[in-house]
């Protein structure tokens, strides 16, 4: 029975974690339908706050366990209970819900709330039934992250024969960790090591971001748009098959995701709620994989870019920027220290030109790849076609230029980030596209996801404006 239900409280304190710091930054309507809504977020929040403080607190030495983890959730509930009380009460209009209205009087939008709520509920209970008859079988998942995973179940520090053995140098030691932190939440409370029940816990990365989109993008995007656009996202083979591989590739594309999206609507609000989320987001992502910090690196770069042509909040961008970099700076020196290196030069990638200029021939079959495997769109399902034409039509119209301008570079620069990545590497390229690029991809694609659904709103809505203004006249 523990096995069972105890991974499960696992990822609900997760979510209580994640619903406190909403509520301490803000984010979240003081009154239960609110508190619904944002459980979503609220799971990713927590899963990514709780495990870089664990890695913070095991790298200074604090050992690894369900009581430091319990610690970490009681002070992040706290936080959020404090701002409950010390908030103002928030005046709610008296209306009815759209649910509890005659079925006959439901609008296009109370329409297409309903058949998504009840679509996306069939979808994750389906694939949550899969999960539990699917084992974890694919190379990187039981090799690299389980196994770290493992380690950090079976011993409550990282002083252990695994870190500092140049036997297991395979595994990528150098790798972030905070995915195998919360693969190791879940063996810990289930009281063993079993990798076959873990990938029914990874399927709530998914239903989670997509909660997530929808309550950040409401009353901004209407549900008749951003409906269909999530239930794509969710049904694409691209997305799902790839999650329940078991890899990081997902999950890390999710948090980066979730910090593009939360940044552009910082660039078009001007909201430090939405910066403040943007900073945990990001932190999560480059403390995931190693290419999710490049992917970081690159988001903040084009919103600063934005910020500075702009003049646009600048300050609140360089401390969020700063939070990232001590969110990854233990596990970092924590490697230095230890004498874990990576196989990436990174060094040489950015002040040797002599090594890229004799590497240069790997650069297009690079932006090959990519470019193939980003039009594979059996896997996408149309989800990039979308993106360019409503990046196009924001740019011509002057509808949300900023927002689309940011979606734009940061596809532009992620993926040149990518190609250098590969540029350096000193894995024979055949070899490493072909093990990788079909993974490395979900993060552009969750990019033009969060642009889809963004732009289309605005659009949207100034369409529909247009039409009151001619209809007025």
């Amino acid at each position: 029975m523990r096995a069972e239900v105890a991974p499960f409280a696992v990822d609900l304190l997760l979510a209580l974690a994640g619903l406190g710091i909403l509520l301490a930054i803000g984010l979240v309507p003081r009154r239960p339908s609110g508190v619904l809504a944002a459980l979503g977020l609220a799971y990713l929040t927590g899963a990514s706050v709780v495990p870089v403080v664990l890695i913070a607190l095991v790298v200074i030495g604090v050992p690894f366990t369900l009581e430091a983890f319990g610690v970490v959730v009681l002070l992040c509930i706290g936080a959020g209970a404090l701002r409950w009380r010390a908030g103002p009460e928030e005046r709610i209009a008296s209306r009815e819900a759209w649910w509890r209205k005659p079925w006959r009087s439901w609008s296009v939008d109370a329409w297409a709330a309903g058949a998504f709520i009840a679509l996306f509920g069939v979808f994750a209970v389906v694939g949550m039934l899969s999960a539990f008859e699917m084992p974890l079988t694919v190379w990187d998942a039981w090799s690299i992250w389980a196994r770290k995973a493992q380690m950090l179940t079976e011993h409550d520090s990282l002083i252990s024969g695994f870190w500092s053995s140049s036997s297991y140098s395979w595994t990528h030691l150098d790798y972030p960790i905070l995915y195998p932190v919360w693969e190791a939440l879940h063996f810990r409370a289930a009281g063993e090591f079993d990798s076959q029940a873990i990938l029914r816990h990874v399927w709530l990365f998914l239903v989670a971001f997509v909660w997530a989109v929808a309550f950040l993008m409401r009353g901004r995007v209407r549900p008749v748009v951003w409906a269909p656009l999530l239930l794509l996202a969710a049904a694409a083979p691209g997305v799902w098959q790839q999650l329940l591989t078991g890899y990081a590739d997902v999950p890390m594309a999710i948090f980066a995701c979730l910090g593009a999206m939360s940044l552009a609507l910082w660039l078009s609000d001007g909201d430090g709620r939405f910066i403040a989320l943007a900073t945990i987001m990001l932190a999560a992502a480059a403390n995931a994989k190693n290419e999710g910090l490049m992917v970081v690196v690159a988001l903040l770069l084009v919103a600063g870019a934005i910020s500075v042509v702009r003049r646009f909040r600048l300050p609140e961008l360089l401390i969020a920027s700063g939070v990232v970099v001590l969110s990854i700076l233990p596990w970092r020196a924590w490697t230095s220290v230890q004498g874990i290196e990576g196989d990436l030069p990174i060094s040489k990638g950015i002040t040797d030109p002599g090594y890229m200029i004799d590497r240069i021939d790997r650069v297009w079959p690079a932006i090959e790849s990519i470019g193939n495997q980003l039009a594979d769109q059996a896997q996408w399902l149309q989800l990039l076609p979308l993106a360019a034409l409503v990046v196009a039509v924001s740019l011509i119209s002057a509808v949300g230029r900023r927002v689309a301008i940011f979606y734009l570079a940061a596809f532009a620069v992620v993926w040149a980030g990518l190609v250098w990545s590969y540029w350096i590497s000193p894995n024979p390229l055949d070899w490493h596209l072909g093990t990788s690029a079909n993974r490395i991809v979900s993060v552009l694609v969750l990019i033009c996801l969060a642009a889809v659904v963004h732009l289309s709103g605005l659009l949207l809505d100034a369409l529909g404006q247009r039409r009151d203004d001619a209809a007025s006249d």
